[in-house]
C-alpha cells in the first residue's frame, strides 16, 4: 500500500488559476488531506487561468509525491454550460464585448462580473465527486473580500448550500468548508507565503492577457494583498494602477 493510501482523509476542492484557490489546496494539503481537485471551464474570459492552475497543482503533487507525508493528489478539469446557457450575458467574465471594469474591487462597478449560480453549479458538481469518493468535505476559497459583490460567497449563502445537501440525501456525510471566509485577501497572502505557495504559478487577471493588465478588480486586489502582507509579489503586471486605488 502506498503512502497516500493509508491516509483515508479526502477533500474535493473548487481551484481556479488564481491565488486564493492555490492556497486553498496547500492549507488542506498540509493538514493531510488527499485531494481531488476539480477546475471549472464555464465559457470565462480568463480561460488561461486553467493552465495556471495545472501548473501550481504539479508543484503540489512534487512536494507531496514519496515519504511519510505523500498524499493522493487528483485534478481534472469539468466543463460547465453556463456560457452556452447565457448568450445574452452581461457578465464581463462571459461576454467578451462587455468592458472590463477597472479599479478596486469593492466598487459597485465590479458587480457586472458575477456569473450568475456559477459557485452553486460547481459545488454541486463537487458533492457529487464527493459523494462517490466517500470524501466528507468538499471546499472553495472564498473569502472576506468576496462578500460585497458575491452572494455565493457568503456565509449566509454556504450556510444554506449546506442545509440543502443535508436535504438532499438521507444519509448525507458531505460538508462545504469555507476556511477562508473571514480572511482579507492580505491574510491568504501571508498564509500562502508560510506554505511556500508558488504565487508566480498563479493567474488573477479577469483580462486573460499576455501579462496581468494591472487594472482590473482581480489585478488591484491580488497586488494590494501583497503590499499590505508584506510579501514580495511576483507578478509582472502591464500597467500600474494609481496609488490612490488602494487608500481604502
Amino acid at each position: 500500500m502506498s503512502d497516500a493510501m493509508k491516509n483515508t482523509r479526502r477533500a474535493v476542492l473548487i481551484v481556479s488559476g488564481g491565488m486564493d484557490s492555490c492556497v486553498l489546496s496547500y492549507y488542506y494539503a498540509a493538514a493531510g488531506f488527499n485531494l481531488h481537485l476539480l477546475s471549472f471551464d464555464y465559457g470565462q474570459r480568463h480561460l488561461k487561468e486553467l493552465d495556471y492552475a495545472k501548473r501550481y497543482i504539479e508543484h503540489l503533487r512534487q512536494r507531496y509525491s514519496s515519504g511519510p507525508q505523500a498524499l493522493e493528489i487528483l485534478h481534472e478539469t469539468i466543463e460547465l454550460p453556463i456560457a452556452r446557457l447565457s448568450p445574452n450575458s452581461t457578465s464581463a467574465l462571459l461576454n467578451a464585448d462587455v468592458e472590463m471594469p477597472h479599479g478596486h474591487y469593492s466598487d459597485d462597478n465590479m458587480k457586472i462580473t458575477v456569473v450568475p449560480y456559477r459557485n452553486p453549479n460547481m459545488l454541486l458538481q463537487a458533492a457529487t465527486v464527493a459523494w462517490n469518493e466517500g470524501a466528507s468535505v468538499i471546499a472553495y476559497a472564498a473569502h472576506a473580500g468576496d462578500h460585497s459583490q458575491y452572494p455565493d460567497c457568503r456565509p449566509a449563502f454556504v450556510e444554506a448550500f449546506n442545509t440543502m445537501l443535508a436535504r438532499s440525501m438521507d444519509d448525507n456525510t458531505v460538508t462545504v468548508e469555507v476556511p477562508f471566509m473571514r480572511f482579507t485577501k492580505a491574510q491568504i497572502a501571508r498564509l500562502g507565503a508560510s506554505l511556500g505557495v508558488p504565487f508566480e504559478q498563479t493567474w488573477s487577471c479577469y483580462e486573460g492577457g499576455e501579462q496581468h493588465c494591472g487594472l482590473c478588480g482581480t489585478c488591484v486586489e491580488r497586488r494590494e494583498a501583497f503590499l499590505l502582507a508584506g510579501v514580495p509579489d511576483p507578478t509582472v503586471y502591464e500597467r500600474e494602477p494609481d496609488p490612490s486605488v488602494y487608500e481604502r
